[in-house]
């Protein structure tokens, strides 16, 4: 299996779809009352990384989605079908 470029890779974080993702991530620790400090804390990370993830700077592999969920108290699952559901009212995928 190839790797893709780095070009594709970037591009990746600035489509629609997963900016959509990261902003439900986001409304989800803010409603949870943490700070980006508090949730790096919690998972050894610097401010930093949370800070990138949220600005679609650095995208976030399925593991860092679990641990990210249970920090911020939400579940994972949940919000993947939100994504899921979002693209198929949009007729980006199939139900």
């Amino acid at each position: 299996m190839g790797r893709r470029s780095k070009k594709t890779r970037v591009a990746s974080l600035h489509d629609e779809r997963y900016q959509q993702f990261i902003e439900l991530l986001v409304q989800r620790r803010k409603a949870s009352g943490l700070s980006q400090q508090g949730v790096a804390d919690a998972l050894g990370w610097n401010q930093s990384q949370v800070a990138k993830i949220e600005t679609c700077q650095r995208r976030i592999d399925v593991i860092e989605l679990i641990r990210l969920a249970d920090v911020i108290g939400f579940d994972a699952s949940r919000l993947l079908s939100e994504v899921r559901k979002a693209m198929i009212g949009a007729g980006e995928i199939i139900g």
